[in-house]
């Protein structure tokens, strides 16, 4: 939808509806497939901004039609959800964030000690976030960012599944100096693949970049 002004504040309002939103779709111009594995999907998104602070929220469902009894539970559809919020002052940028990924999965619990993908395990994913950014000047900035990223299993028995968490936090230098840019990152994620097993791990990398 068109950009709104109200009370000095920007409002942009998006919406989204598909009749077959399985995800395989054909391109532009061509006539989507119809399969039984899930039906109509619909989202909404808005966005606000105002001076220096701008908040945003997005959600979506998709109908779940396949039978439990392929592995579905076809009376829990689909759900993703977003909100953040970002705030800069001076030469800082700060920013937080907040999603959910339910996929309707039934089946067997994946244990804790299992690694887990997004979309394919049974449970609900869950994420925190938050990041600061500094502008030390035009040619140097530096940025942190942790994550905190939740596997909840759903299960609720006497000998239920613990929830696990993955934590990741990374830290960005980026420099510019005429044609020369360098920057570097080291991130490190406990946890990887939300399984308590798993080892921590690590990663550095520097490149450096020259306009000719």
């Amino acid at each position: 939808a068109p950009a709104l002004e109200l009370g000095g504040a920007t409002v942009n309002i998006d919406l989204e509806y598909s009749p077959n939103a399985d995800g395989n779709g054909a391109n532009d111009g061509g006539t989507a497939t119809n399969v039984e594995t899930y039906g109509a999907g619909m989202g909404a998104g808005v966005t606000i901004s105002y001076d220096a602070l701008t908040i945003g929220a997005y959600g979506a469902e998709i109908e779940n039609d396949t039978p439990a009894v392929a592995g579905l539970d076809s009376s829990r559809d689909v759900f993703d959800g977003v909100w953040y919020a970002k705030y800069s002052f001076g030469p800082v940028s700060i920013g937080y964030s907040e999603s959910y990924q339910d996929q309707g999965l039934a089946g067997d619990f994946t244990a804790a000690t299992v690694a887990k993908t997004v979309r394919t395990a049974t449970g609900i994913f869950e994420s925190e976030s938050m990041s600061i950014a500094f502008n030390v000047n035009d040619d140097l900035s530096v940025s942190y960012t942790e994550t905190e990223d939740t596997y909840d299993a759903q299960d609720n028995a006497a000998t239920a599944i613990a929830d696990v968490t993955q934590e990741t936090e990374a830290l960005q230098v980026a420099y510019s100096m005429g044609a020369m840019s360098i920057k570097a990152y080291n991130m490190e994620t406990t946890n990887p693949g939300y399984d308590n097993d798993a080892a921590k791990r690590s990663i550095s990398e520097i490149a450096l970049g020259l306009s000719f």
